[in-house]
């Protein structure tokens, strides 16, 4: 099996894609791959047990629905504003 790479935001070197998460404060997880170059956190999204929540509600909810569709969009919106806050502080 071959190994997956990522480009590096940082210094735009080829690193091995391996993720990896931290638990932040209020219970807020970071999901990120890091560089293996120059040890650059690029951050693949942020979660708290609301967005879990709304993604489990998601998981079991049938495809091609608007209730799916609805929930996509509520959480893109959770988790958008949940990054633009930890990323502001």
């Amino acid at each position: 099996m071959s190994e997956q790479l990522f480009v590096c935001n940082k210094c735009g070197n080829y690193t091995p894609l391996v993720q990896k998460s931290d638990r932040l404060p209020d219970n807020v997880e970071h999901h990120y791959a890091e560089c293996q170059s120059c040890g650059y956190r690029s951050t693949f999204f942020y979660t708290n047990p609301k967005i879990k929540a709304l993604l489990n509600k998601q998981k079991n909810t049938p495809f091609l629905t608007k209730k799916k569709e609805r929930l996509t969009k509520e959480i893109k919106k959770h988790m958008d504003e949940l990054r633009n806050k930890i990323e502001s502080e």
